[in-house]
């Protein structure tokens, strides 16, 4: 088993873990809120119930992730992964959007609601929260529907936050309003905590440079090889969590084939990895009067 397959293979593991936890306290703070007549606590005990949903899927897109590669499907179906994070994502902003319809219904029309059971069924929700994001804290830095998951829990907890001060300021003031407004601040900070995510799994589909690479620095370290006259043609991308993969067009004073040739290639392929940590890599080799000819992705004749 490789470091990758080693990091990612915990992450559903971690995540049945934290489903499991999350699903016997959604039960007791979604009865709290019932009873307690709390939109705070019904809104985080429904954001809890996206969560179990938000993680099935997360364990359906990893397992489909990991089915082997076809002629039609030749990179496998890693992105199903990336898909899966970015439905998650998605899910929180439409989740966040519906509490704020009905945290305003309540500003304007207040009801009842008993601040003591508010503030012990949060404190409960909250301490449900943690330990939730303690058993996927390693596996969020691996796999991104693992992430998906620990930021689902993150926005949980910051809504059993403004439970515990909404049910405070009930018990000892009664003012009722306090309930939607803590709503509506928990739902714009679970849309600022998602917010990484959805661009992250967005920025994976569209196949732009994974975060914390230069593409050219990368561009300039390949020119500087013994041999290399210029790199053209660079890309990098991500395919799922983890796994980059690049392509480049070398330009190299090496006799076509040989020794040398393959010299270059070794040279370009360890740099990659020991800088970069790309090992996925297409690299080709072309003679300086051949490039003449050539016709690149992202370059005009020469």
């Amino acid at each position: 088993m490789t470091e990758h397959e080693h990091k990612h293979g915990h992450a559903p593991e971690a995540i049945l873990r934290a489903m499991a936890v999350t699903v016997l306290f959604m039960l007791v703070e979604g009865m709290g809120g019932w009873l307690a007549n709390s939109l705070a606590l019904l809104s985080d005990a429904a954001h809890m119930l996206t969560d179990v949903g938000a993680m099935l899927l997360s364990l359906f897109a990893i397992w489909v992730s990991r089915r082997p590669s076809t002629k039609k499907m030749s990179f496998g179906y890693h992105r199903a992964e990336i898909l899966g994070a970015l439905a998650s994502g998605l899910i929180i902003w439409g989740l966040a959007g519906a509490l704020v319809y009905e945290a305003i219904l309540r500003l304007r029309h207040p009801v009842a609601v008993q601040g003591g059971t508010v503030f012990v069924i949060a404190v409960i929700g909250l301490a449900a929260n943690l330990l939730s994001m303690r058993l996927l804290r390693h596996a969020q830095h691996h796999n991104m529907n693992a992430k998906a998951a620990y930021l689902h829990m993150f926005s949980d907890a910051l809504g059993s936050i403004g439970a515990i001060v909404a049910g405070a300021v009930l018990f000892f003031t009664h003012w009722y309003p306090i309930d939607p407004i803590i709503t509506i601040f928990f739902a714009i900070l679970m849309l600022t905590s998602s917010w990484q995510l959805v661009a992250e799994a967005v920025g994976v589909l569209m196949e732009s440079t994974p975060t914390g690479i230069d593409s050219e620095a990368v561009r300039r370290e390949l020119q500087a090889l013994p041999g290399v006259r210029e790199a053209h043609d660079l890309h990098i991308w991500t395919v799922s969590s983890g796994r980059l993969a690049l392509s480049v067009h070398l330009v190299a004073d090496v006799p076509s084939g040989g020794d040398a040739n393959q010299e270059v290639l070794r040279s370009a392929n360890a740099l990659l990895e020991e800088h970069h940590g790309i090992v996925h890599t297409t690299i080709q080799i072309e003679l300086p009067e051949a490039f003449r000819f050539e016709r690149c992705y992202d370059c005009g004749p020469k």
